[in-house]
């Protein structure tokens, strides 16, 4: 009996283990030189390994062999090699090492004892180029591919290039895309995009850069054809949507959101992250057209430089933030930065959240005047006190969840399940004469998260002290929680 009669399930699954075990005994790095070349030179080159090959040339290179077999190996294994595509813009300018084309041939290089090299020019666009064409040329190939990354490609020619590739994905479900793109490209393009293919756009990510001034000043690339505005663009297929990196140059901003979430009534995640230029009225429209669908929320608006985090914004004042997300049936985890918070944010027991939950809040709701009275304090500590009822809840429910609540407020870390509070004391021990704190111990934390303070050798590292200790020195006036 042929393999190719048994049920295509099992055939597939074999042919994966070939490819995996061929991945795994092929060839999984690549070499450079450690200098060009000089003219008129004699200098001695040294070989290095200057990196892994890329994972989707990887599945290529195991599944060469299988594809020759024959039609039906051949169909899966385009589909295996092809479902993933990463097209990244070639960063540098030459090519010194004589490298084969063939990278089965890089063991006989390694056995070179005197490397050559030749300087040789590389188009940075190259990549994209060849891509563009080879999609328009085999339509049949780009059937295969389910998801492409664009990375390092933000003029407005490129941005039409990538255009012109995605029209000829028809099974596309997964894109990431330079946020050029909401501007460079025409309403009839993202219509296309997200609902007009075979398969409908399930996760879209857009990356954003800080633009060199030399492309940024071009004409052409200040171009903005409000595509978002367009009844064609249509985003109610769409699961996922990513927004992460910060830029200056046609930023993505809350008109963007906001136009977004007039059709985005089905996502189920929602990310943003590293950036300053959206604020927290953007973020509540998507989630309020997806409250019913919303399974993951993150919005972290740090900036690249020095993780510092931006004011989240404000809401009107007839909207209550604490109970629009509690409201969210089906969400279940958390990152958020608000303008304030009370205990209202963690008063409903229904809630599905689970695991790590972090709330970076600028204000108690009620205090927006940001001093450290009497009533913030007693406002604080219902704030603690809901999140430990919350975890308790969440652990002894039908079905047990583990939630781990960090609040970070007033530049401390507040950790209610542990009942530990993460800072900076120095102030607070010179106030008190050394008499406080008592107890304490050193914390693994930073200001800017919870991974430390990011090699910064200025910064005095945080401790950590037991709740009931932070408040006895606040009421002490020991310690602020002035905003």
């Amino acid at each position: 009996m042929s393999i190719n009669a048994v049920p295509y399930e099992i055939l597939a699954q074999i042919l994966e283990t070939a490819a995996q075990l061929n991945q795994r005994d092929g060839v999984t790095f690549t070499f450079g030189l450690s200098q060009a070349p000089l003219p008129l030179q004699k200098t001695a080159l040294q070989r290095y390994v200057r990196g892994p090959v890329p994972t989707e040339l990887l599945r290529w290179d195991a599944t060469a062999s299988i594809r020759h077999v024959c039609w039906v190996w051949h169909e899966w294994g385009l589909k295996y090699a092809m479902k993933d595509v990463y097209i990244r813009r070639w960063k540098g300018a030459e090519r010194w090492a004589e490298l084969s084309q063939r990278r089965e041939a890089y063991r006989l290089y390694e056995l070179v004892e005197k490397p050559s090299g030749t300087a040789v020019y590389k188009d940075p666009y190259g990549s994209l180029n060849r891509t563009v064409q080879l999609l328009a040329d085999y339509p049949e190939v780009a059937s295969k591919i389910r998801r492409m990354w664009f990375d390092g490609f933000y003029t407005y020619g490129t941005d039409l290039k990538i255009s012109s590739a995605l029209r000829s994905c028809t099974n596309l479900t997964a894109v990431s895309l330079p946020w050029t793109t909401l501007r460079h490209l025409a309403a009839r393009d993202w219509a296309q995009l997200l609902v007009g293919t075979e398969a409908p756009l399930k996760s879209l990510e857009l990356l954003a850069v800080d633009l060199p001034a030399a492309l940024a000043g071009e004409p052409e690339n200040q171009l903005d054809l409000r595509p978002l505005e367009s009844p064609l663009v249509d985003f109610s297929q769409l699961r996922r949507l990513k927004v992460f990196g910060n830029s200056t140059f046609m930023p993505i901003d809350d008109r963007d959101l906001q136009a977004i979430a007039r059709t985005a009534a089905r996502l189920e995640e929602f990310h943003l992250t590293c950036l300053s230029t959206i604020s927290i009225d953007g973020v509540m429209a998507v989630v309020k057209s997806s409250q019913s669908t919303l399974r993951v929320l993150e919005h972290s608006p740090r900036s690249n430089d020095g993780f510092f985090h931006p004011h989240p914004g404000s809401l009107p004042d007839s909207e209550h933030l604490c109970t629009v997300l509690t409201g969210c049936p089906k969400l279940e985890t958390v990152s958020l930065s608000v303008p304030s918070m009370c205990s209202a944010l963690f008063a409903n027991e229904n809630v599905r959240w689970s695991g790590d939950m972090q709330v970076r809040a600028a204000r108690l709701c009620g205090h927006e005047d940001g001093r450290s009275t009497h009533e913030a304090h007693s406002s604080l500590q219902q704030v603690l006190e809901q999140a430990r009822s919350l975890v308790a809840a969440r652990a002894s429910c039908h079905i047990p969840e583990s939630l781990f609540i960090e609040l970070f407020f007033a530049d401390y870390i507040f950790e209610p399940h542990v009942n530990a509070v993460h800072g900076d004391f120095q102030l607070a021990q010179l106030a008190s004469s050394g008499a406080w704190p008592v107890s304490r111990s050193l914390s693994r934390k930073g200001p800017y998260g919870s991974t430390g303070l990011y090699g910064k050798d200025e910064e005095e590292p945080f401790e950590r002290v037991d709740e009931d200790e932070f408040m006895g020195g606040m009421r002490k006036n020991w310690v602020s929680i002035r905003a």
